[in-house]
C-alpha cells in the first residue's frame, strides 16, 4: 500500500496546479454566483451543480485513461515494476491518482452548491445526495477508464468510457443496469431518468457503484499483467 500511495503521489505532484484549479473551481463558482446581483433560482442552480457533475466525470475520464499510457511512453513504469511492485499495485496507484482529486473536488462541490442552495428551496439532502453519487461514480469511471486503457490506447480508451457512460445513462431510462444508469440520468440531469426518490436510490445505489468499479478494476488488472508493456520506441 505504501508503495502505490508513493507512486500515486508522484503522479498527483507533477499535475498539481491543475488539480488544484480543478478543486477550487465549484466554490469559486459559487462564490462568484451568490454575489449581489446574480440571484440564482433553484433550476439554475440544479443546471450549475448536474454541469459540475458531468466535467468531474471527464476528468476522471480522461485522468485515468491517459496515465498509464503516459507511464508507458515515458518508460517510468519499467523502473517503478522493476522495484519490486506489482502490476496490481501500480494499477492501484493509478487509480488513486484519478480518484483522489475527485474526492476534493467533490468536497469543493458540496461547500459550493450548499451555498447556493442556501438561497433556493432546493434541500440540502439533495446536494449531499448528488456528492455521494459523484464520489461513487468517479469511482467507477476511473476503474472502467483503467480497463479500457489496460488494452487500448488512450484516445481510444478514453472514447470507450464515454461511450459506455452514455450508453448506460440512456438505457437507464428504461432499462436501470445495477442502478447506475437512473444514477447517472439524475447527476447529469438528464430529463425522464427520475422515476424514484433521487436520495433513496442514490444512497442505495452508490454500494452497486462501488461494486461494478471493483469488478471493472479486477479485469483491469488481469488484462495488463497478461499484456506486454506498449514501450515508446527509442
Amino acid at each position: 500500500m505504501s508503495q502505490a500511495w508513493q507512486i500515486a503521489r508522484r503522479l498527483l505532484f507533477q499535475n498539481r496546479w491543475l488539480y488544484l484549479l480543478l478543486i477550487l473551481w465549484p466554490l469559486g463558482m459559487a462564490l462568484a454566483f451568490d454575489l449581489p446581483g446574480f440571484g440564482l433560482e433553484q433550476g439554475d442552480v440544479l443546471v450549475l451543480l448536474h454541469q459540475e457533475s458531468l466535467y468531474g466525470l471527464a476528468f476522471v475520464c480522461f485522468t485515468a485513461s491517459v496515465q498509464l499510457g503516459n507511464e508507458q511512453r515515458s518508460r517510468r513504469i519499467v523502473g517503478v515494476l522493476s522495484r519490486a511492485v506489482s502490476r496490481s499495485q501500480y494499477l492501484f496507484a493509478l487509480l488513486c491518482a484519478a480518484w483522489l482529486p475527485l474526492a476534493l473536488y467533490a468536497a469543493s462541490f458540496l461547500l459550493g452548491g450548499l451555498l447556493l442552495a442556501a438561497h433556493t428551496p432546493l434541500p440540502a439532502s439533495q446536494i449531499v445526495a448528488m456528492t455521494v453519487a459523484l464520489l461513487a461514480l468517479g469511482l467507477w469511471t476511473a476503474a472502467v477508464s483503467l480497463f479500457f486503457a489496460a488494452w487500448l490506447v488512450p484516445l481510444l480508451a478514453s472514447a470507450a468510457t464515454l461511450a459506455l457512460i452514455s450508453g448506460i445513462t440512456l438505457l437507464g431510462r428504461s432499462w436501470p443496469l445495477f442502478g447506475l444508469g437512473p444514477m447517472l440520468g439524475e447527476l447529469a440531469g438528464v430529463s425522464g431518468a427520475a422515476t424514484a426518490d433521487p436520495e433513496l436510490r442514490t444512497h442505495g445505489t452508490s454500494l452497486a457503484a462501488i461494486l461494478a468499479a471493483a469488478l471493472f478494476f479486477a479485469a483491469a488488472v488481469l488484462i495488463f499483467e497478461r499484456r506486454d508493456l506498449r514501450l515508446k520506441e527509442d
